[in-house]
């Protein structure tokens, strides 16, 4: 089993708990993304999906949303009424995604998976998704280690720092426009340099 198979297949077995699913980062911060950008709305690509709970809280705020993850395991039955691609975030988006709307979104949206991606990979994944984005990428990152791994064996955050050093790096790919401590997670909206 490759490496992008072992990772997928991780996130098959997690999303086979039900507590796993319990909480949605992605439904949770929408009550901030929507602060930092207004009544702005259009196109938004809800990257690492999940269970879908927040694409489809995006989609009752009026949103044109699509899904994309590296497996649609988690996604509730509810959600999959709603466009999903199975896709790896550090490899170029556009040829993996559907072409619409131009081969960009208003907005992408990262809810609770950016300390899941191997460390290397963190700012290549920002790169990727910033790529695909008009107007900005909203973030939610945990800054604390993932309580659900032990339960398959395997850690889940594989990439846990500070705030600080996580919104120096952000602005090392992008331009944190805005950013929030929140002691357990960062939350942080990036656009691109070229804007």
């Amino acid at each position: 089993m490759n490496f992008l198979e072992s990772e997928r297949q991780k996130y098959v077995d997690v999303w086979s708990l039900d507590a796993y699913a319990a909480y949605s980062p992605g439904e949770a911060y929408l009550p901030l993304f929507l602060d930092m950008i207004g009544t702005e709305r259009g196109t938004i690509l809800d990257a690492g999906c999940g269970s879908g709970k927040g694409a489809l809280a995006l989609h009752e705020a009026k949103f044109n949303v699509s899904l994309c993850d590296l497996t649609d395991a988690g996604l509730v039955q509810e959600a999959r009424f709603l466009p999903f691609t199975q896709a790896c975030l550090w490899n170029r988006l556009a040829p993996q995604l559907p072409y619409r709307f131009g081969g960009k979104f208003d907005w992408v949206y990262c809810c609770d998976v950016l300390e899941h991606i191997p460390t290397p990979f963190t700012m290549l994944v920002i790169s990727r998704l910033l790529e695909i984005s008009k107007r900005g990428v909203f973030l939610s990152i945990s800054l604390m280690p993932d309580q659900f791994g032990v339960w398959i064996g395997k850690t889940l955050h594989q990439t846990v720092q500070p705030f600080n050093a996580w919104k120096q790096q952000l602005n090392t790919v992008g331009r944190v426009k805005e950013s929030r401590d929140l002691l357990h997670c960062g939350v942080f909206l990036v656009e691109s340099n070229a804007k």
